[in-house]
């Protein structure tokens, strides 16, 4: 084990705070907009908690393959490692969107298509995750992050915007909003990795043959 990789154990928690401060920090210096004000904030954070969900699972769903065709261990455990991450990120943005539903819409509703996809990709790729869990098995665990990756893939493709813009912020015409929003993004992929991390360690701590 290198140094490096026992200084990260040893201040994980350092790790996510500096991190949290860091996306805190973007969030409240990033640049309000014209129509949304201030709440712009809010849709910066969600949108950049579900841009970074969908990349874990298609992470997820890519090593899935991988471990499938070359039946690894480790790859094993880092698909189903990126396979709860992805859930717990999109979960994260689910929440992070109701405020700014209400304050920039005045209500949260499943009327929007894109609301509703969100809670479709959540509830079935969960109940997909949770049979592997059950099953027990690396393979099944390793299909279920493809079957993710599938599901999120023809879910967005099928939702269509009515109250949500499309690319509201990717589209705008203001650099620092599109740097802030860059900076935001970053972060909180650093984060999904730090998590992605210390899911991975404790899955290899409890699979390890007991001693003695």
């Amino acid at each position: 084990m290198t140094t490096l990789t026992r200084a990260l154990q040893q201040n994980s928690w350092t790790i996510y705070a500096a991190l949290f401060a860091a996306l805190a920090a973007l969030l409240v210096f990033s640049p309000a907009e014209a129509t949304l004000g201030n709440v712009v904030k809010i849709v910066y954070a969600h949108g950049a908690v579900e841009r970074v969900s969908t990349y874990a699972y298609l992470l997820a769903g890519a090593l899935g393959l991988v471990s499938l065709a070359l039946a690894h261990a480790s790859l094993a455990r880092w698909t189903r490692t990126f396979a709860e991450t992805a859930i717990v990120f999109w979960l994260a943005q689910f929440v992070i969107s109701a405020p700014a539903q209400v304050l920039a819409w005045g209500a949260f509703t499943f009327d929007e298509p894109r609301v509703a996809s969100a809670l479709w990709i959540l509830a079935l790729t969960a109940l997909v995750y949770l049979v592997a869990l059950w099953v027990h098995e690396p393979g099944w665990m390793s299909l279920a992050a493809v079957a993710n990756a599938v599901i999120v893939i023809t879910v967005l493709r099928g939702a269509i915007n009515i109250l949500h813009p499309i690319d509201p912020i990717i589209g705008s015409d203001s650099v620092a909003i599109k740097l802030f929003y860059a900076a935001i993004v970053l972060i909180t992929g650093a984060l999904a990795l730090q998590f992605a991390r210390d899911r991975a360690e404790n899955l290899a701590k409890d699979l390890e043959p007991s001693q003695g």
